[in-house]
């Protein structure tokens, strides 16, 4: 069985990421193919574990009343797994991973109501009182701007990716400063959403190529319910920011995940920065610090690449269009993901029990630490 992504494979994820994995009959139209072949080779993609295809709906959480946190943790020597542990607490949390460059640690994804943003922090910071974590850096974010797989750095005759470095250090110069919406800080966090919308976005979120009416079987309504929630409210309202199309690109090749943090002395040069990466196969999520001119960034990249582009982003950093560069390789044993929380909403409104979460939290780190004195 093939073990590399070939030309038609690289259009087929490009038409997604644009098109949606909801409308495969544009998606053959665009690729040129019929719609079986599509089919099949999309099946390919998602059975083989070389290549595990995953296509999810990725949510505005700006316009579900949600602010975005990106939290690094160093873990204190032995506490690394209940540092794990412990950030699921939370109910809030996206997506948590162990961690390790910028110390042994976890990195962490949270959404959480805006109106309680300061007592996430706490939340965070307990853990250094606790004296399970430190160094902690957090940093609020705007929504994130996805990946996607694009044809420019791959030779479609040879079926292998071409990572030319050279040419995108001239792009990061000549870039233009006009950024996607969701790269750009928010003004508020409406709530645009009812119980039935986010019941819909968790599910198509798990999976985005359900259909409407298998949608509807699921949370018991009619199909045109179904069909008016989706186009009037999850489209309609902005709830939907687009798709995460993800798939092991590199076969069997060694390859690195990594957040990355990368400040900049003016927003001028973030932006044209963040522009550059758009269209850049390497690149899983970007998001702006807000507040800052500083873009976190999720690369994936095979292993001797990855030490290529910390070169480059030395280079930058001597031309003076970047400041400064850090990064947290994601170790990918041990991590979670989970979906938006429809269980948490309810009336329109968002329930986070901060007390509930401190009281969990000590607890947990109480509990685990007396179980080596009681063996």
């Amino acid at each position: 069985m093939q073990k590399t992504l070939t030309a038609i494979d690289v259009k087929i994820l490009q038409a997604l990421f644009e098109l949606g994995p909801r409308n495969l009959t544009a998606v053959a139209k665009k690729v040129g193919i019929s719609r079986e072949l599509l089919r099949f080779r999309l099946k390919r993609m998602r059975d083989n574990p070389k290549f595990f295809l995953r296509m999810h709906t990725a949510i505005y959480h700006t316009n579900l009343g949600l602010k975005k946190s990106i939290v690094i943790l160093e873990a204190e020597p032995g506490m690394e797994q209940l540092l794990f542990d412990c950030l699921l607490v939370n109910e809030f949390w996206l997506y948590v991973c162990r961690s390790y460059g910028i110390g042994e640690g976890c990195t962490a994804i949270y959404a959480v109501p805006v109106e309680h943003c300061p007592e996430l922090e706490e939340f965070i910071y307990e853990l250094m009182r606790l004296r399970v974590a430190k160094n902690i850096q957090i940093y609020w974010t705007t929504c994130f701007q996805g990946g996607r797989i694009t044809q420019e750095w791959f030779d479609c005759n040879r079926n292998r990716w071409t990572f030319q470095w050279d040419q995108w250090i001239k792009e990061v110069q000549i870039q233009t400063t006009d950024l996607p919406y969701t790269l750009i800080e928010p003004k508020a966090y409406p709530i645009y959403a009812d119980e039935l919308d986010v019941r819909m976005l968790e599910e198509l979120e798990f999976d985005a190529t359900i259909s409407l009416n298998k949608l509807a079987e699921i949370l018991g309504i009619s199909p045109q319910l179904a069909r008016f929630h989706f186009h009037e409210h999850l489209i309609g309202r902005n709830l939907i920011e687009g798709y995460e199309i993800f798939v092991m690109r590199y076969g069997d090749a060694p390859s690195v995940m990594a957040l990355f943090i990368l400040s900049f002395d003016s927003y001028e040069k973030f932006a044209k920065f963040a522009r550059s990466l758009l269209d850049k196969p390497f690149i899983l999520m970007m998001a702006k610090a807000i507040g800052e001119n500083t873009l976190l960034t999720e690369v994936f990249l095979p292993l001797n690449e990855f030490r290529t582009f910390i070169d480059k982003l030395s280079e930058l950093a001597r031309m003076k269009l970047l400041r400064s560069y850090k990064y947290a390789i994601q170790d990918l044993r041990i991590r979670r993901r989970q979906t938006i929380f429809p269980k948490l909403f309810k009336e329109k409104s968002w329930i986070y029990n901060h007390k509930k979460y401190m009281e969990m939290l000590q607890q947990k780190v109480s509990t685990c630490l007396l179980m080596p004195e009681q063996s």
